[in-house]
């Protein structure tokens, strides 16, 4: 009797929250389908979208399903928080590439242009990124062949250009999970390289850069509220990854890994990326590198910019021994979970999911 209540007495401190914390490991998972490129996850970490090789057709997986198609035509895809809303392109009737929603299956509600609006190159817009329960929309959407505008969509005022601050091109990349802020960039018309893409923003109806005296380059992750923007291009001329905080209007250069070996390899190296943050601002996932391979990466305020697998190494994390992490694509509100994209053992590009202990 006696040794049966010890028994007992073990198991329920086993089952204990404080042992249950103890046990509780990180989890590294293959999406199981090779080029399946990551590029948002839902809130729960439960599916991950994004597309088939370069250009679509988007896809949707979950542990129990894996990758499945579901069609469409863009470059990247979007999910709301929720897991209800997914958005990329898709063609309409006449064969041209437009923003779109997906309707389950493969078939997506397309979402045309703004009044005014041309096609170039058979595009007529391009969706970038879904508010949290999937009610705003935002992206770009062309006036000319050559210039594109931010747009906003619900369903109540359609599509709506959002303008550009000196009539050049300008994106909505994103949107914040409330859907009140949205963020991105506005070209400088008197750059002509890649740095022309300056960080901006869209708040109750009008635009801003976020530091018109310093250099903020584009804008590409955003938090529920959009108090903390992430993105690249700071300081110019170096390319790094930046954090943004709108209540004080800092920027935080979060840096770029060391990689190159003589100073000409530091110059094109000396780049990084930050697509994506939690709700708290103290977890920024991206990328850092030029040339390939690159380097998922991580930052919190202790460990600053690091190796994503060395993190995870730190954090009792297995499953990806003789994986190359190139890319952390997107974090969950909490941080806790992460999809990307990587060079799994067989050297083909496959997408996983890591949930941190």
């Amino acid at each position: 009797m006696r040794s049966r209540r010890l028994v007992l007495l073990s198991i329920a401190a086993w089952l204990s929250p404080a042992a249950g914390h103890l046990l509780a490991q990180g989890r590294f998972v293959r999406l199981g389908t090779r080029d399946a490129y990551p590029s948002d996850i839902s809130a729960d970490g439960r599916i991950v979208v994004g597309v088939r090789t370069n250009y679509g057709p988007a896809f949707r997986w979950t542990e129990t399903e894996g990758v499945v198609n579901i069609g469409g035509s863009g470059f990247l895809a979007r999910i709301s928080r929720d897991g209800k809303t997914i958005v990329s392109e898709a063609k309409d009737a006449q064969g041209l590439d437009s923003a779109a929603i997906w309707q389950g299956g493969t078939n997506w509600k397309t979402l045309g242009t703004f009044p005014g609006g041309v096609s170039s190159d058979k595009s007529l817009s391009t969706a970038w990124s879904v508010s949290g329960d999937g009610s705003v929309i935002v992206g770009l959407a062309w006036i000319s062949v050559a210039i594109a505008h931010p747009f906003r969509w619900d369903a109540k005022n359609g599509m709506v250009d959002l303008g550009s601050l000196q009539g050049q091109s300008a994106r909505a990349s994103i949107v914040s999970g409330d859907g009140h802020v949205i963020a991105g960039w506005d070209q400088d018309p008197y750059a002509y390289t890649h740095n022309s893409w300056r960080g901006a923003m869209w708040w109750q109806g009008m635009e801003r850069l976020l530091n018109p005296y310093g250099w903020i380059g584009q804008a590409i992750g955003i938090n529920y509220s959009g108090s903390v923007i992430v993105g690249t291009g700071h300081p110019a001329p170096i390319t790094h990854a930046y954090r943004f905080t709108a209540w004080d209007g800092h920027v935080e250069d979060l840096g770029a890994l060391e990689r190159g070996i003589t100073e000409d390899q530091k110059k094109l190296e000396d780049n990084s990326l930050a697509s994506g943050v939690s709700d708290d601002g103290t977890v920024v996932v991206g990328t850092s590198g030029w040339r390939p391979p690159l380097d998922a990466v991580i930052w919190t305020p202790e460990t600053k910019m690091v190796k994503l697998s060395d993190y995870l190494t730190s954090k009792g994390v297995t499953g990806f021994e003789r994986w190359l992490l190139v890319d952390a694509a997107a974090v969950t509100p909490d941080g806790k979970t992460i999809t990307g994209l990587g060079i799994n053992p067989e050297g083909l590009a496959e997408g996983y999911v890591v949930t941190l202990p």
